[in-house]
């Protein structure tokens, strides 16, 4: 009698009422829980993990600018370096190629303008360029002053404290960029200090014989930027290193 009785239960209308009751209260419980894990796709937004349609993968990494190494600022900074070629060719008859020695100069200073400008404003700066553009300055500016000490043109200790700035500066960059992985680039001051020692290598130049004076002011200018130029630097590399080193 009884197992019929719960038969007869379960059969009636009764019984489907009150489960009802309990699924529903169920749901309204754990009804929070399952919408904030559920995600419905939204028209137009693509899923993780899922390619969207009309977009094919082309399975090719594109080349990053900071990656390429024959741009046109890093093509301008080789052509600095190759200049001191001529540079040192002409420079054993100072005086009959003055003019073309002050062309050369000049041509040397606009690639160094240029480089820099075209690389940010074009094509963005690269990887190489950071490395080759103040190394071109060092080649260009180092090769220039030990032909002219050689040729007796310049004194040797001014000569000697800008290749000594140049070797500091050198090494002390790529200890950084081995400690660090830091690459720094040069400043205002140190593009300054280029410039200076440029002005004195053309007052050298056009110098006809006697007591060349703007030759020994650009050479107290020049030391004077050389030694402040040396410090900041000494104080950004302490900086980087203290920070990341």
């Amino acid at each position: 009698m009884e197992w019929k009785w719960k038969q007869y239960y379960r059969n009636s209308p009764l019984y489907g009422n009150t489960m009802a009751k309990h699924a529903n209260k169920g749901n309204s419980k754990g009804g929070g829980k399952q919408k904030s894990q559920s995600v419905k796709a939204q028209p137009g937004k693509a899923q993780p993990g899922k390619a969207q349609p009309g977009k094919a993968h082309s399975g090719k990494t594109q080349q990053q600018p900071a990656d390429r190494i024959w741009t046109p600022s890093n093509m301008l900074s080789f052509l600095r370096i190759l200049l001191v070629i001529p540079f040192a060719i002409l420079l054993e008859d100072a005086y009959a190629n003055q003019l073309l020695l002050g062309a050369i100069c000049l041509l040397a200073y606009a690639t160094d303008l240029l480089d820099g400008w075209i690389a940010r404003t074009f094509e963005g700066e690269s990887k190489l360029g950071r490395i080759i553009d103040p190394l071109a300055d060092k080649i260009y500016i180092t090769v220039a002053v030990i032909m002219m000490v050689v040729l007796e043109m310049l004194p040797v200790w001014f000569v000697l404290v800008v290749v000594l700035r140049d070797l500091i500066i050198f090494a002390g960059g790529m200890h950084l960029k081995s400690r660090t992985g830091i690459l720094v680039q040069s400043n205002w001051l140190g593009k300054a200090t280029v410039v200076a020692i440029g002005f004195t290598l053309l007052a050298t130049i056009f110098h006809d014989g006697g007591r060349n004076m703007p030759q020994q002011v650009l050479m107290i200018i020049s030391l004077a930027l050389i030694v402040v130029s040396l410090y900041k630097y000494g104080e950004r590399y302490l900086d980087l290193m203290r920070k990341h080193g």
